[in-house]
């Protein structure tokens, strides 16, 4: 079972590569791998603003008895100087993968420098391993985390209104917010009262990434993903090595070869 879920999130990081980006922070359709999709840590490539935190990622449903069902999930992110990330995950804290047994871990490692892209697991010690045709993106292309790249993803049957919510200070970065709300009348998705998702996402252009954003949509409930306990300074370069005692896989879990 464990296994299973692994595989199935694999399925969902191939997905994403394929993207080189998940959906931005916040992105309106709701949905817990969206969610999962826009934060894995699958930025453009950025250069010279290592940093490393801790990613929390928590959503929340109003059921229609006043209940709630809540979830959330810490994970640990990393970016060094020539742009390679980090970020390892709990796969069983997310969404639909949850479980009463143990929940598997995932470690996703994304390499501009050698273009490559892996996804560990530490429980068999092994990498999956792909090189995405659109990789390497180009550093001075607006990030698909920033706010204003958020209007592109949108639907022309709805109304969308973006408001400047100024500047902040979060964990000693300077972050500035936007507050998005789309509205979808009566009746565009069978709805039938007029709806609004109102996103807000506070970006730091220090570390062109977004430190925080709220999403809250009368359909699926509140995601909020904030980044906590940032540190600038430059990642252990292990963190984006694959240890030498995994075996490594092609794509999406071909027969394993052991490290040459």
């Amino acid at each position: 079972m464990i296994q299973l879920r692994f595989s199935f999130a694999l399925g969902v990081l191939a997905g994403a590569v394929a993207f080189a980006q998940g959906p931005p922070p916040g992105h309106f359709g709701g949905g817990d791998f969206e969610f999962m999709h826009a934060h894995m840590g699958m930025q453009k490539l950025v250069k010279g603003a290592p940093y490393s935190a801790q990613a929390v990622s928590q959503y929340t449903q109003t059921l229609a008895d006043g209940s709630h069902i809540q979830r959330s999930t810490t994970s640990s992110v990393a970016r060094d100087s020539e742009g390679r990330t980090r970020r390892e995950e709990t796969i069983g804290a997310i969404g639909a993968l949850a479980s009463s047994t143990a929940s598997p871990k995932a470690v996703f490692i994304h390499d501009p420098v050698a273009g490559s892209a892996y996804m560990l697991n530490p429980a068999s010690k092994t990498a999956h391993v792909s090189q995405p045709r659109n990789f390497t993106l180009n550093s001075d292309a607006t990030s698909a985390s920033e706010p204003s790249a958020r209007t592109a993803h949108t639907r022309s049957n709805a109304q969308v209104k973006t408001e400047e919510l100024g500047t902040q200070t979060m964990d000693g970065l300077t972050v500035q917010g936007k507050r998005i709300t789309k509205t979808i009348a009566a009746g565009q998705i069978g709805n039938e009262h007029q709806l609004q998702v109102v996103t807000e996402v506070w970006y730091s252009q220090d570390l062109q990434t977004t430190v925080m954003s709220t999403t809250t949509d009368p359909r699926t409930g509140v995601s909020t993903y904030k980044l906590t306990n940032i540190s600038r300074a430059e990642p252990d370069p292990t963190l984006f090595q694959v240890p030498a005692d995994y075996k490594l896989t092609q794509g999406g879990g071909g027969h394993g070869h052991a490290r040459q």
